[in-house]
């Protein structure tokens, strides 16, 4: 039977790491986020990054201990137990099901202002994202990873012009760095900001294919972690200077700064064109994550047997249409229901801060020990709080976490197929 191939290097790691995290979130969050806390944004985006630290330690730990490329769900199924850990793949496609699609129509409508057009160039652009990111992974990550490479590049490029073009000093910036009067105002902030981080557990899912697991995927999650993060905090600095809180698109913000910066059509098509990139190298790189991670799941009975299997490149390309399929239902469930977009961004947010709060008690079962005991609880402790602001809607990732431990009742089972995976 063939298997995942050990074939990726530290600069492939730090190019998908960039990939994953930064993507369709530079397009959004910072006007998002301003449009909900105001000139507080530097401090969300610094207490977000903060917090990602200890969960990047976690999360790098834990893959010396998952003895196949299960990623998350397998490191879950150690420290809680199989039938929590069946739960990981069922969470993950709640999430990347909602997310994927409402990026790729966020992009869309940068097309669509662009070209002054209707609301079909939306849908268009995003079934296009969908295709190529298909096609992409079909091909294999060797053929896919120079394009990559380059676009990642392009985007962190494009990111800082976009800054030293728009950002000057002045009194209505210098607002940014005062402190927060009001803690709880940054709780809604916090909460989607953790969208711009969701990629660092997409990595875990690939380390079966890293030459050197734990010391590349450590190094290129600290490196994108630090970039992307300086990335975002540099952006919101430009909101707060160009563009007054209550007159910010919150999920067509760069297109909006654009606009407003005076420098004409040329601008405008550089962030389209920049939009566009950043969400196909997102698509590319949590198709291939949740691709395998499906793979994986199928092996362990968690998910039919259907998508155990591999093709001649070894790519698992029954779950990679899996995906595909589920993204264009969902873009039509948008096109349907066009206000469920912007809900759907706070859903995913909940859903991965609720992932990381499962890693987080897993780690501390499996660990037992007093320093990692303390270490776990404070690090959840933050998130719990954050999840305050969220509501109604941690009723979605609690409904399916209790689907799936009630569902998958043959633990016996499940262990010998991921002890055998």
């Amino acid at each position: 039977m063939r298997k995942l191939e050990r074939q990726l290097t530290l600069k492939d790691g730090i190019f998908l790491s960039i990939g994953s995290i930064m993507g369709s979130g530079v397009l959004f969050l910072p006007s998002l986020i301003y449009s909900n806390v105001g000139y507080n944004v530097l401090y969300v985006w610094l207490i977000a990054t903060l917090l990602c630290f200890p969960l990047l330690y976690i999360f790098v730990d834990m893959i010396g201990v998952i003895p196949n490329g299960s990623g998350i769900q397998g490191f879950v199924s150690f420290g809680l137990g199989h039938r929590m850990g069946a739960a990981i793949p069922l969470l993950f496609l709640g999430t990347v099901c909602l997310g994927m699609p409402a990026s790729a129509l966020i992009v869309g409508e940068y097309v669509r202002f662009f070209f002054h057009a209707g609301s079909e160039f939306q849908y268009l652009t995003a079934i296009v994202i969908i295709v190529l990111g298909t096609v992409s992974n079909i091909l294999g990550i060797r053929s896919s990873s120079y394009v990559q490479i380059i676009i990642s590049l392009m985007l962190l490029a494009v990111g800082i012009v976009i800054f030293l073009l728009t950002y000057k000093l002045s009194s209505e910036s210098l607002k940014m760095f005062k402190l927060p009067s009001n803690i709880w105002a940054l709780l809604p902030g916090i909460v989607v900001a953790f969208w711009a981080y969701a990629g660092f557990e997409n990595l875990t899912f690939m380390a079966g294919e890293f030459k050197h697991p734990q010391r590349d995927l450590k190094r290129s999650m600290i490196i994108a972690l630090v970039v992307c993060g300086l990335l975002y905090i540099l952006l919101s600095l430009s909101f707060t200077y160009a563009i007054p809180q209550n007159k910010v698109n919150p999920l067509v913000g760069l297109y909006q700064l654009a606009e407003v910066s005076g420098r004409g059509i040329v601008y405008t098509f550089i962030v389209t064109f920049f939009a566009f990139l950043s969400v196909q190298v997102n698509f590319n790189s949590w198709i291939w994550g949740i691709s395998r991670l499906i793979y994986s799941s199928s092996k362990q009975k968690i998910l039919p047997s259907f998508f155990s299997e591999l093709n001649m490149r070894s790519i698992p390309v029954r779950a990679v249409f899996l995906l595909s399929i589920a993204f264009i239902a969902m873009v039509s469930l948008f096109m349907v229901f066009p206000g469920f977009l912007k809900l759907a961004i706070y859903m995913v947010s909940t859903n991965f801060i609720c992932i990381y709060l499962i890693c987080i008690f897993s780690y501390m079962r499996f660990k037992k020990s007093l320093i990692t005991s303390i270490f776990s609880c404070a690090v959840g402790g933050g998130l719990c709080f954050a999840l305050i602001s969220s509501g109604w809607l941690l009723l979605y990732p609690a409904m399916i976490v209790l689907f799936a431990y009630l569902f998958y009742k043959n633990a016996d089972n499940l262990k010998e197929c991921t002890e055998n995976a």
